[in-house]
């Protein structure tokens, strides 16, 4: 996959880095959801590419990663708040008030991941088909 390992290196960077600093809930949330983009960037190539499925299969393929990123982007931002409060000896990075933030996007996010998975799948059935019918 194009770019997977570029992507895979500015990610170990940023979170070289995002280690370093204050808590914040913006760059854990960043560092979240590109952890679990590049996840599923792995997925993809190791299990779906170049194979061949169905266009249903594929939509429903797509929706199944969409929300699994989703709901796996709160889950690591979760993870990442919990990890760098234990690795600072200063007290807690995070204030319940962001923690109880991430917590309840998590059905936002998982509907996100469920809406972009399905309109990335659906615009690659479309140009499949263009594809196939011009070619």
């Amino acid at each position: 996959m194009p770019g997977l390992k570029l992507a895979t290196i500015l990610l170990a960077a940023y979170a070289a880095v995002w280690i370093a600093l204050e808590g914040n809930v913006v760059r854990v949330t960043a560092l979240g959801w590109a952890t679990a983009l590049v996840g599923l960037g792995f997925v993809y190539e190791r299990q779906l590419a170049g194979r061949r499925v169905s266009p249903v299969l594929w939509v429903a393929l797509a929706a199944a990663l969409g929300v699994i990123t989703g709901f796996s982007s709160a889950v690591l931002t979760l993870l990442f708040m919990a990890l760098k409060s234990g690795l600072h000896a200063h007290g807690p990075e995070f204030n319940p008030a962001q923690i109880n933030w991430v917590v309840r996007q998590i059905p936002w996010w998982t509907s996100a991941g469920l809406l972009a998975g399905l309109g990335v799948a659906m615009i690659a059935v479309v140009m499949q088909g263009t594809r196939d019918r011009d070619g």
